[in-house]
C-alpha cells in the first residue's frame, strides 16, 4: 500500500495525471493518434467512443488501473487467467517509478487500460461463446433441428459503467457484479480450480466389476475413483490391496449419479467409457458450462424456478434457497424444448387441451385421414370458428403436407384422459411451452425423460401447486378441492415467479458433487466451436 502511495505522489508530482483525470488535455493527440493506428486494441470501437465521449482526455488516476489489475488477477473471476494488457500495464507503471512518462506512455497507458476494462467486462457479462454466431447458426445451419435459446436481452452500458466507476472509485466491484451472483456459478468455477490440477489414472476394461471381486483392475479402478473424488479413501495401502468392497461399491454409485448412470453399484463397459475421459476434456466441458451461464439472464429476486434440460430436474427457490426437487419430462430431441426465460403468471386446474397446429399436422392429420373418428376414443373434439363440427364431414387428406393454416381447432376436454393431468402453469410465450401435469406417469420414472414435443412434464406438479398457493389467494387444500370439482379454472398469481429454463451439461449438486449430463440437443458440439 505505501508502495502505491508513493508512486500516486511520483504521479502527481511530475504531473503524469492531473487531480481529476477527467479534466486533464496533456495527451488529446497523443490519444487521438494511438485509437487511429493501434492493431492491438481487443475494442477499439468502444474504447474510440469513450474517449470521444470524454473529449479525448486521461480518464484514469493510478487507484482506477490498480483495482483494473487487481480485478483481471483475481481469478474468481478471471478463473482462465487471461492476460488482456496488464503484462504492459504494470511495466508502464513500473517505468513510472522511476522516470517520468512520456505524453505518448501516458496516452498508451490510459487507452490499454480503457481497453482491457471493455474486453474483461464483456467477458464477464457476455462470456467468451460467439452469441451472434450462434444465433446466426441455429436460424441457419440448425434450422432444421428447431433449436432456440434466446439471447440475454440486457447488456450493461459498458461506457456509461467506465465513466461513473471511475468518478466514484468503485471499478473492483462493479467489475464484481458483471459475473452471474449464484452460488452454482460460484461452484462451478471452484470445480474449475479442481479438474485443472488433476489428471486421472488409466482405467481399462477387462471385465465387469462387482462387490466381491479381485484383481489388478480393482486396484486400478480404487486409484481412478479416488483421485476423481468419488472414493474418500487414500491410503496406498487400501487402493493397492486388489478387493473390490463395500466402500469402493458405495464410490461406484457416487460416480454412477453424478454421470447419471444406471446406479447398480456395478463397474462395467459403459462406465469405462465415461472414466476413459480425460482431465481436459471434462475440464473443457466445465469451461464451456460457465461461459453458458453468462448466456443466460441474470436471476433477481428471491423466489424463482430453474429448470436444467440435460439434469431433467426443477428447482425451486424461495428466499434465495433451493427448497424443492422436482424431476421433468423434457422435449424430444426432435422437438427441443426452448432456452429461455420468463415470468410465471397464472394456473389452470382441470385444463383442456387445445392442441397446437404444429402438432395438428406432426402428429394427428394422417390419422384423421385414416380414421375421422380415431380421436374421439381419447376425447378430442374437432371445431370451427367456435362450433362443433362431425370429424366425419371433413376430408382430412387435403391436409396432408399442408402449408397454410389448417382450418379447424382440436380440443381435447378436461378429465383423466386430458393430457395436461389436473393443471397447467402458464408462462405466456410465443413457443406455446408451459409447465403441465401429466396422465402418462409412467414416463416421469424413467432414467432419460424426454418424451414431450417441448412442453414440461412434472413428476410431482401437486408439490408444486402446495408452493405456489400462497401467491394464488387460494390454501393448497381449496385448491385440491377445485381440482376435485373437475371444473376448470384460472388462477392468476398475485405476484409474477420468474422461470429459467437452462441447458447445463455440467452443474454441481447440492452435495458439491460435479455432475456431467449427455448433450441431448447439440448446445456443447455447437458453443465449444464458438468460444473465443
Amino acid at each position: 500500500m505505501h508502495k502505491y502511495l508513493l508512486l500516486f505522489l511520483l504521479f502527481v508530482s511530475a504531473h503524469l495525471f492531473a487531480i481529476d483525470s477527467f479534466y486533464s488535455t496533456c495527451c488529446k493527440e497523443e490519444l487521438i493518434t494511438q485509437i487511429s493506428d493501434s492493431g492491438g486494441l481487443f475494442n477499439r470501437k468502444k474504447t474510440a467512443l469513450f474517449y470521444q465521449n470524454n473529449g479525448y482526455r486521461l480518464a484514469w488516476d493510478l487507484f482506477g488501473i490498480q483495482q483494473l489489475i487487481e480485478a483481471t488477477e483475481e481469478r474468481a473471476l478471471n478463473y482462465r487467467k487471461k492476460a488482456y494488457h496488464t503484462a504492459q500495464l504494470k511495466q508502464l507503471l513500473s517505468e513510472a517509478e522511476v522516470t517520468q512518462l512520456s505524453h505518448e506512455e501516458l496516452a498508451t497507458l490510459d487507452l490499454l487500460a480503457t481497453d482491457q476494462f471493455f474486453a474483461f467486462a464483456k467477458d464477464l457479462y457476455e462470456g467468451e461463446i460467439d452469441q451472434k454466431r450462434f444465433q446466426e447458426l441455429l436460424k441457419e445451419g440448425y434450422k432444421e433441428q428447431h433449436l432456440v435459446w434466446e439471447p440475454n436481452p440486457y447488456k450493461p452500458d459498458y461506457v456509461r459503467d467506465l465513466r461513473v466507476s471511475l468518478q466514484t472509485h468503485l471499478l473492483f466491484s462493479l467489475l464484481q457484479r458483471y459475473v452471474p451472483q449464484e452460488k452454482a456459478y460460484r461452484d462451478l468455477v471452484r470445480a474449475y480450480f479442481r479438474y485443472e490440477k488433476i489428471r486421472f489414472p488409466k482405467v481399462d476394461y477387462l471385465k465387469d466389476l462387482k462387490e466381491g471381486d479381485y484383481g489388478y483392475e480393482v486396484s486400478q479402478l480404487k486409484h481412478y475413483l479416488s483421485v476423481t473424488g468419488d472414493l474418500k479413501e487414500h491410503d496406498p495401502s487400501y487402493l493397492n490391496f486388489p478387493t473390490f468392497d463395500a466402500k469402493l461399491r458405495a464410490a461406484v454409485l457416487r460416480f454412477q449419479k453424478r454421470h447419471y448412470l444406471k446406479q447398480n453399484g456395478i463397474f462395467d463397459r459403459v462406465n469405462v467409457l465415461y472414466a476413459q475421459k480425460s482431465a481436459k476434456e471434462k475440464l473443457a466441458q466445465i469451461r464451456l458450462n460457465i461461459e453458458r451461464y453468462k448466456l443466460f439472464p441474470r436471476i433477481h429476486g428471491k423466489t424463482y424456478i430453474v429448470i436444467n434440460i440435460p439434469g431433467f430436474w426443477l428447482h425451486f427457490f424461495e428466499d434465495g434457497a433451493l427448497i424443492e426437487d422436482i424431476f421433468v419430462v423434457i422435449g424430444r430431441e426432435d422437438r427441443p424444448t426452448p432456452i429461455f426465460s420468463d415470468y410465471l403468471e397464472y394456473i389452470v386446474l382441470n385444463p383442456t387441451w387445445s392442441i397446437p397446429q404444429n402438432l395438428m399436422k406432426r402428429d394427428y392429420i394422417a390419422l384423421l385421414a385414416e380414421d375421422p373418428g380415431a380421436l374421439l376414443e381419447d376425447d378430442i373434439h374437432i371445431y370451427q370458428g367456435g362450433r362443433e363440427i362431425d370429424p366425419y364431414k371433413v376430408d382430412w387428406s387435403k391436409y396432408i403436407d399442408y402449408d397454410g393454416r389448417i382450418p379447424y381447432q382440436m380440443i381435447q376436454k378436461a378429465g383423466e384422459k386430458n393430457v395436461l393431468g389436473a393443471m397447467k402453469f402458464i408462462f405466456p410465450n410465443k413457443y406455446n411451452v408451459y409447465l403441465h401435469d401429466t396422465n402418462a406417469k409412467h414416463l416421469t420414472t424413467k432414467r432419460y425423460r424426454l418424451y414431450s414435443s417441448g412442453c414440461i412434464r412434472l413428476s410431482k406438479p401437486h408439490l408444486l401447486l402446495s408452493l405456489l398457493s400462497p401467491y394464488t389467494g387460494y390454501s393448497y387444500e381449496r385448491l385440491e378441492e377445485i381440482i376435485s370439482s373437475g371444473k376448470t379454472v384460472h388462477i392468476r398469481l398475485r405476484k409474477k415467479i420468474p422461470i429459467h429454463i437452462r441447458y447445463l451439461t455440467v452443474f454441481v449438486d447440492q452435495e458439491g458433487d460435479v455432475n456431467f449430463r449427455k448433450d441431448f440437443y447439440g448446445f456443447d458440439k455447437i458453443q465449444s466451436a464458438l468460444l473465443d
